[in-house]
């Protein structure tokens, strides 16, 4: 007679997962409009103190501009700054980027951010989503095999 207790628990716990894989499965139908980019920024990982420390400096980038990272209360934010070291367009410029490894961030729009040796190197790709891109008129055709445009910055 326990086992018949049992069963309708079981069903019941078999369907909520079937109603959840559902709704997930309709989340994720929903396309993003043609031109733009969806990017899932559900942080996963939690960077270390160690790794903020680390993560959290100014890197001279290949466009000759530079990346500033600061960390504020668990958040990391970058921005981008002339070579004066004077912010480009202003204080709205600065974006949050997101811990999804240890020394992987991403943006909210797409660009991602791979950090190496203890944050003395960064490689930025799809870097045509951060605000205040500056690109060398010799590199503006850069693009990927598939012609979309994707501009990678790799620190000096």
């Amino acid at each position: 007679m326990q086992t018949s207790r049992r069963l309708p628990f079981t069903a019941a716990a078999l369907a909520a997962a079937t109603l959840l894989t559902l709704a997930c499965a309709s989340s994720l139908a929903h396309a993003a409009p043609a031109g733009s980019v969806k990017v899932s920024v559900g942080s996963p990982y939690r960077a270390s103190v160690q790794e903020a420390r680390e993560i959290e400096n100014s890197y001279a980038l290949s466009n000759k501009q530079i990346l500033v990272v600061r960390v504020q209360d668990d958040h990391f934010f970058g921005r981008l700054v002339n070579s004066k070291n004077q912010l480009l367009g202003g204080p709205r410029q600065e974006v949050e980027i997101y811990a999804q490894a240890p020394g992987k961030f991403v943006t909210q729009r797409g660009a991602s951010f791979s950090f190496s040796d203890a944050g003395e190197h960064v490689v930025i790709d799809d870097a045509q989503f951060l605000p205040g891109l500056r690109m060398p008129a010799d590199s503006r055709n850069a693009s990927t095999l598939d012609g979309s445009a994707s501009i990678r910055l790799v620190s000096r």
